[in-house]
């Protein structure tokens, strides 16, 4: 495994972070849309989609908390892939559970772009813990492409959300 100084010392991690950053608690960022703007109305979803946002929502936040531990040196690079080698199983159950809700009629294509959200999202962690474990900057900017993806999707799937109300 590579390890170089053990901190996040590249600016390639340095701007994977802030992104993470950035988008997870910025309420201006697309991002920050699971607490911000569906909060506010989500009452006519199906009860399972509803459920699949709430619990993706959390666990984003919650391991974005982790991310920002380890943007402030509280962690390394050997904790920090730990801890996404923890949390990846998460994201694909929610991953699962989104392919596996029965949404139909005019949910159905908000249902698939927030699958694809969830789908880029567990990308973007994975290739952040390659590129943690082996310094590639390849796989940072896949990362980063993938983050962006999941957050294009996450909007795409809210906005037709909004458009059935």
């Amino acid at each position: 495994m590579f390890q170089y100084d053990d901190r996040f010392n590249s600016i390639s991690t340095i701007l994977i972070i802030t992104t993470f950053l950035i988008f997870s608690f910025s309420p201006l960022s697309p991002g920050h849309i699971n607490a911000a703007i569906v909060t506010q109305d989500i009452s006519s979803l199906p009860i399972s989609f509803k459920d699949l946002i709430n619990k993706s929502g959390n666990l984003t936040q919650s391991y974005q908390s982790e991310t920002s531990k380890f943007a402030n040196g509280r962690y390394n690079n050997k904790t920090m892939i730990a801890i996404t080698n923890d949390y990846l199983p998460k994201f694909q159950r929610v991953v699962d559970d989104s392919k596996n809700l029965q949404i139909t009629g005019q949910y159905y294509n908000a249902s698939t772009l927030y699958t694809k959200s969830l789908e880029s999202e567990l990308q973007s962690y994975m290739h952040f813990r390659n590129y943690l474990s082996t310094a590639n900057s390849t796989e940072s900017e896949a990362s980063m492409q993938s983050l962006a993806d999941a957050f294009d999707y996450e909007n795409e799937s809210f906005d037709a959300i909004r458009l059935i109300r």
